[in-house]
């Protein structure tokens, strides 16, 4: 249950991150770890957050730039390993331990092409 209202931001997080017993058999049956690309983005620390809640004993993995103070040490802090990468790198992107299961969170930061006519 929801509470009637939240008194901070870790709050907040707390609530999103607490995994429904439907996502902790989901993920139970999932083999192999978890990475999340782009986990430095709005959604990604607290998806982060969720997938290691509902299934602790998995490796997950969060990677990003870390522009934000803080962020990968809070990650750290939550069971979260942290490797910082530029996901434009290619480089970077094949030096990426292989794990079976990707969540892929990275925002589309260049401009599109505008749409032909």
């Amino acid at each position: 249950m929801l509470p009637s209202r939240f008194d901070g931001v870790e709050q907040l997080e707390d609530v999103m991150s607490t995994p429904s017993p439907a996502l902790v058999a989901a993920l139970r049956g999932v083999a192999g770890d978890i990475m999340v690309l782009g986990v430095g983005g709005k959604m990604g620390p607290t998806l982060a957050r969720l997938a290691k809640r509902a299934a602790p004993d998995k490796r997950v993995i969060g990677v990003a730039r870390f522009s934000e103070p803080g962020l990968q040490a809070a990650l750290q802090g939550h069971g979260i390993e942290c490797i910082v990468a530029d996901l434009l790198s290619r480089e970077q992107l094949t030096a990426l331990p292989e794990v079976p299961n990707i969540v892929f969170m990275q925002a589309a930061s260049l401009a599109l092409p505008a749409a032909n006519g």
